[in-house]
C-alpha cells in the first residue's frame, strides 16, 4: 500500500524554492540579465532579498508562471530543472545527516528506497505547499506522486511540466541510492493526469 502524507501547517513552501530558482536564473542568463528578468516578471524584489524562512507557495507558484511567461515553458523548464538540483545540493549538505549519507548507500536499494522516501515523505509540507506527496517503492525502483502539485497548478501543457521536482528527486537519490537511478515524470496533472508521477528506476 503506497504511503500518503499531506501537507501541513498550511499553504507554505521552503524558501530554497525560491532562493535556488534565482541562483540557477543567474547561472543561465548571467546575474544583470537575471535581475532584469526578475523585475519585468513583477519580482524585482528578490534580486536583492532572498526570503531565509518559509514561504507562501503562491510566491513560487507565480515566480514559475512569470519564467514561463517569460522564457517559455521549455526556457523556464531548464530553468526550473537547475533550480531543483541546486536545491537537492543544499539538502545533501546541510539536511541529510551524515550517518545517513554514509549508511543509505551500503544498504540494498529497495531497503534505502524505503527508508529515504519515508524520511522525505515525512517532510513533504516542506516541498509539497498544499500538494500531497504519497509513494511505492517497486521491484524497478519507486513511484513518487504529488497530487496537485505546485509546479503544475492551473497549466494545461502537452508534456510534463514538473522539471524542478523531477530533477530534484534524481540529484537527491543518486548519491544516496544508486549514482544510475534516473527519475522522470510519466504523468502530469498539466496534461489532465490526477496526479503528477514521477517514475524512479535503479540502475541494473
Amino acid at each position: 500500500m503506497p504511503a500518503t502524507h499531506h501537507a501541513v501547517g498550511g499553504a507554505r513552501i521552503g524558501p530554497n524554492s525560491l532562493i535556488q530558482t534565482v541562483g540557477a536564473l543567474e547561472e543561465q542568463h548571467g546575474t544583470q540579465e537575471a535581475y532584469r528578468l526578475l523585475e519585468r516578471i513583477g519580482h524585482g524584489a528578490l534580486a536583492t532579498q532572498l526570503p531565509t524562512t518559509m514561504v507562501d507557495e503562491q510566491e513560487f507558484i507565480a515566480l514559475m508562471g512569470g519564467l514561463r511567461a517569460e522564457l517559455g515553458l521549455e526556457g523556464a523548464a531548464q530553468v526550473l530543472a537547475r533550480a531543483g538540483e541546486r536545491t537537492a545540493d543544499y539538502l545533501l549538505a546541510h539536511r541529510i545527516p551524515a550517518p545517513a549519507r554514509f549508511i543509505l548507500p551500503r544498504l540494498p536499494r529497495r531497503l534505502a528506497l524505503r527508508i529515504f522516501l519515508k524520511a522525505i515523505a515525512g517532510h513533504a509540507w516542506t516541498f509539497a505547499g498544499s500538494g500531497r506527496f504519497s509513494f511505492t517503492v517497486e521491484r524497478h525502483g519507486a513511484t513518487l506522486r504529488l497530487a496537485d502539485c505546485p509546479e503544475a497548478r492551473g497549466i494545461n501543457a502537452s508534456e510534463p511540466v514538473c522539471s524542478f521536482y523531477a530533477a530534484c528527486f534524481q540529484a537527491l537519490l543518486r548519491p544516496l541510492i544508486d549514482p544510475k537511478l534516473t527519475v522522470r515524470e510519466r504523468a502530469c496533472a498539466a496534461q489532465g493526469a490526477e496526479v503528477c508521477s514521477f517514475e524512479v528506476l535503479v540502475g541494473k
